[in-house]
Formats: structure tokens, sequence, C-alpha cells
């Protein structure tokens, strides 16, 4: 990868440097990728930790372990169980909360013991409205690098494109993919999993969710991908999907489709 110093934005290298150590909350997504490996060109004394969970999209651990055998950097894989808490199993729409919190504790215990600050991928464009675990970063002392320096989404794409690391589609985990008030089960987040897996090594690319609704699922996907997505229904159905529709990809989550539907 090409990593050079320069390349890191002035007031990103000062927020890095101050918070240094670091710990990493790496969940293999664009934003913590770039974080990790604007950190390592740095050369700052850093670690990596990621929380594994029935939420997770397949593949992103893999590519959170991936990057740091390739820098060198300690990786420090957690696995949680968040479906033994009844509530989150429940679906409540504060989910999100409460998952952040579940996900940021033992992030904090581990840095606490490697005496390092817990630096997540979080930026300027991540609004607090939009984001309900945002209150959980505020309310344990999570530091975001990125929104520290007065980075958004475009300068952290700039930074990937310096740093060699790969444009990823953007993403959330599994459970955004089942209604509020659905019980969330690893029956469902299995299928969903399963067949955003099968869409993906079929080559749809960009964008990708697929969504659990009252009458069956919807496939979301970039508008040059649903002609490839629509010659797939077969082959979703036989996962174990029923009603499979095909629709671009917007965002505003599962929630939108309920609200058609009324």
């Amino acid at each position: 990868m090409n990593e050079s110093p320069s390349m890191i934005p002035a007031k990103l290298t000062l927020v890095l440097q101050k918070h240094a150590p670091l710990l990493i909350a790496l969940s293999g997504g664009q934003d913590s990728l770039v974080l990790l490996a604007a950190a390592h060109a740095l050369d700052l004394p850093v670690a990596a930790a990621t929380v594994v969970s029935e939420f997770v999209v397949p593949g992103e651990a893999e590519r959170a372990a991936e990057i740091c055998r390739k820098f060198g950097v300690s990786w420090h894989p957690i696995e949680i169980r968040l479906l033994d808490d009844e509530v989150i199993r429940s679906n409540p729409v504060d989910r999100c909360y409460l998952c952040k919190q579940q996900l940021m504790r033992p992030l904090l215990a581990l840095a606490n013991e490697l005496e390092s600050t817990v630096c997540d991928g979080t930026h300027t464009d991540d609004l607090p409205e939009e984001r309900p675990g945002y209150a959980v970063l505020r309310e344990l002392g999570i530091c975001s690098p990125f929104a520290e320096a007065g980075i958004g989404k475009a300068g952290i794409l700039s930074l990937a494109d310096s740093l060699g690391i790969p444009r990823i589609p953007a993403s959330s985990c599994l459970a955004t993919r089942i209604p509020f008030g659905v019980t969330i089960t690893r029956e469902r987040l299995k299928l969903i999993a399963a067949a955003e897996t099968l869409l993906r090594d079929q080559g749809i690319s960009g964008t990708l969710r697929v969504r659990l609704i009252a009458d069956g699922a919807v496939v979301e996907v970039e508008a040059w991908e649903m002609q490839k997505a629509l010659a797939l229904l077969g082959q979703l159905e036989d996962l174990g999907l029923s009603h499979v529709r095909i629709a671009g990809y917007a965002a505003g989550g599962v929630e939108r489709w309920r609200q058609t539907q009324q």
C-alpha cells in the first residue's frame, strides 16, 4: 500500500497524535479501515479490535483481520452474543443505541488493558439524528478522529485513494434489514446473510441490502445492477426468501418499506 505521512491532513495528524496510543474500533468498513491506515502511515502506536456478533455483515471481520496482517498491527477479535439480550432481540426503535453500548464496552475494557484510546470511524457527515448510536460514543468518551478533524465522507474516500485502501460500498449491520418491532432471530439473520453473500458471489457490486418486510423481501441494489439481480430471483427464492422484489437502493432503511405498505 502506498503510504506517506504527508498524505494525512494536518488536523487529523494532530488529533491522532494527541490520542495515541490508539485502539481502532475496526469494523472492516471503509471509514475504520482508512483510520487504521492513517494511524499506521503516521507510525503511531496502534492496535485494532473488531467486535464480532450475529449482526456482522459477512466478510467484514475477515477484511479487518487481513488489513491488520498487512500492516503488522495487533488485531483483537472480540466475540459477543447480542441475541442473548432480550431487549435487543425484540428490536425496539432504540436498538442501535443499545447495540452500540454492547459493542463499545468490551473495547473500552481492552483499551484500559492496553493503556490506549478507543477511536472509531465516525465523521462529520454522520449526523447524530441519523445515528442513534452517536450518543453512546459521546457518553462513553469514544474518540472520533475524523469528526474531530472536520473530515467527512468525501475526505475519507480521498484519503483512501491516497493510502491505497480500496473503496468499499457503505454497509450497516444485518439487524437494520429487519423492521423495528419484528423479533431478530438467528434464522432471519442467517437468511439475510446468505442472500447477500449469494448476490455478491454472483457479481452484484455497489450498495446492497436484502430487507425483510411484511409480505416477503426487498433486494435493494444500484440502478446498474437491477437487471442482474432480477436474473437471480430464482436462486434467492431457493434460499428461502419469498415474494422477492428488486428495487433501487435508497437511504431510509427497512422502515421506509414498512411506511409504504401502510
